[in-house]
């Protein structure tokens, strides 16, 4: 039965392509066919048990192609995987989603660029240190995910979460309160947090929490500082002024989006005030 098995396979083998092949069709190393199979993208036609010699379809190369593309934009395997398991008007989301990611990003770092290249140029001049006020903040409700991230990955991971957390709220979303990011571990290069991303709703019995009154000290983030690691200084300014005279830091530092805008933003520290 072995050998009658072998046989037919190599019969119907005829009307496939060796990896070898595929590649140069498709102009994918065998390097990254092996990768995009491991992955569960792209998977041989037929794998011979005796050999391993793996062989395609031609008709899998509109899909190596279409990898091929998406890897070309950056987009990370998983969600190439998300992608090519979708159809229609969820696959054109999917993109339509990433490309406006990667547009956010690129935008991020023109902006990180531009201001790095002035402060290269003028490094003899002090910088001002960033403004610091407080106000009275009234309670907020909420539903929030916990997640890691680091820096390089914490804006998508952002703009997911807050997209989720939209959508779970539905129509109990607060608009006239804002989107806000806590920060309950360092996030850097290296750090992952973690944080935690919140939503504002207006039904607190639905909440996953309730953040009572209290006093906060924030700052205004220019537009071209609200990316890490430009940012920092503010979460600094903002803490040195928490902890200034009669004051302790209370709670998490955190990030408040006005208005969902991700190039609008406070940094927010909650205190109290020591007794005399």
């Amino acid at each position: 039965m072995g050998g009658r098995s072998r046989i037919l396979a190599a019969v119907s083998a005829k009307a496939r392509l060796s990896i070898g092949e595929f590649s140069r069709l498709t102009w994918l190393s065998p390097k990254a066919l092996r990768l995009y199979e491991r992955r569960g993208l792209l998977l041989p036609d037929f794998v011979d048990e005796y050999t391993g010699y793996r062989y395609y379809r031609p008709s899998q190369a509109e899909r190596a192609r279409t990898i091929a593309l998406l890897r070309r934009v950056g987009m990370p395997l998983e969600r190439i995987g998300a992608v090519l398991g979708s159809t229609g008007q969820h696959r054109r989301a999917l993109i339509e989603a990433y490309r406006v990611e990667t547009t956010r990003a690129h935008q991020r770092a023109v902006v990180l660029l531009d201001g790095l290249a002035g402060s290269l140029a003028d490094e003899e001049t002090p910088e001002d240190p960033p403004s610091v006020q407080s106000r009275v903040v009234t309670p907020r409700a909420f539903i929030s995910t916990t997640l890691r991230t680091t820096a390089a990955d914490l804006p998508a991971h952002i703009e997911r979460s807050a997209a989720g957390l939209l959508d779970r709220a539905g129509a109990t979303v607060d608009r006239a309160q804002p989107l806000m990011v806590v920060y309950h571990g360092e996030v850097s290069w290296e750090s992952d947090g973690p944080i935690e991303v919140r939503v504002p709703i207006v039904d607190r019995a639905a909440a996953d929490g309730v953040e009572p009154e209290g006093m906060e000290f924030y700052a205004e983030v220019a537009f071209a500082e609200v990316q890490f690691p430009t940012i920092l200084r503010f979460f600094d300014a903002v803490r040195d002024a928490a902890a200034r005279g009669a004051y302790r830091p209370s709670g998490s530092p955190r990030e408040i989006y006005l208005e969902g805008d991700p190039f609008r933003c406070q940094v927010a520290q909650r205190y109290i005030e020591l007794p005399n």
